[in-house]
């Protein structure tokens, strides 16, 4: 089952790759003037007028989740990247037992293991969220992509974004992987069988990750990374990771009894 699902899903993350690499094209080819006040508007929730060259008529092309969002931020920001981990990592746990359930069946899924779902979310809200937060600081901390998201036409900052892809993606990716496998088998009452999985099943999820991430992951993830400010980078690799968390949840639960 294991090699009809990875193919498909492999295929699907190219697909958005290539969508990606033209987001990236143009990227690099509008000028600060017309990013500057795109980036105002993201990291404000659209509170900005005419003078930042953008017509107010405009402003409904922001959509007021951003300004509500942003709000958050503000106030509880290491809770709010958490709980939205948590929610959109549930997302792409179900979507791996619907898809893992019409594979093996031939239907979709008509009842969802809830315990499973949470463990997902403990993981996202309490582990991977709050991980990443922290992550994302150090990596801004220690090598910062100057110009990023800011509408400044740095060429550093693409090559600063790529090492920080890099080193998430195939360094990090071994802490990310261990966290999830050791927080979802507790949850859901496997703790038996964590030794067994961390044994023959990580470095198989380490590979499975990899080959996602180098497929189109990892490209979609550099393109957030140069876009945005720091403060939504979490949000923005919680949309992409739907993805991943398909993956990982697949195969994860291939051999979890």
């Amino acid at each position: 089952m294991s090699g009809r699902l990875l193919p498909c899903l492999m295929l699907f993350i190219a697909a958005l790759s290539s969508s990606g690499f033209t987001v990236m094209a143009k990227r690099m080819e509008i000028n600060s003037r017309l990013t500057k006040p795109l980036y105002i508007a993201v990291s404000s929730g659209g509170s900005f007028d005419s003078e930042d060259g953008v017509d107010k008529r405009k402003r409904k092309l922001i959509p007021s989740l951003t300004g509500w969002y942003s709000n958050l931020l503000e106030s509880h920001e290491v809770a709010t990247k958490s709980v939205s981990t948590g929610i959109l990592t549930v997302v792409g746990d179900i979507c791996a037992q619907v898809l893992g359930e019409y594979l093996k069946h031939g239907k979709l899924a008509t009842s969802l293991d809830k315990i499973r779902m949470l463990a997902f979310f403990f993981d996202g809200t309490f582990c991977t969220g709050p991980l990443l937060h922290y992550v994302y600081k150090l990596y801004e901390h220690v090598y910062p992509i100057n110009g990023g998201g800011d509408g400044k036409s740095n060429p550093d900052s693409l090559k600063r974004a790529f090492v920080h892809v890099l080193f998430d993606n195939f360094v990090m990716i071994g802490a990310y992987i261990s966290l999830m496998m050791l927080s979802t088998a507790l949850v859901e009452g496997r703790y038996k069988s964590i030794p067994h999985e961390f044994k023959f099943d990580l470095i198989p999820n380490i590979k499975a990750s990899y080959k996602a991430s180098a497929l189109g992951l990892m490209w979609l993830q550099l393109i957030s990374f140069y876009w945005l400010p720091t403060n939504l980078r979490v949000l923005a690799v919680n949309f992409i990771d739907i993805i991943w968390v398909v993956v990982m949840s697949f195969v994860t639960h291939l051999h979890r009894h």
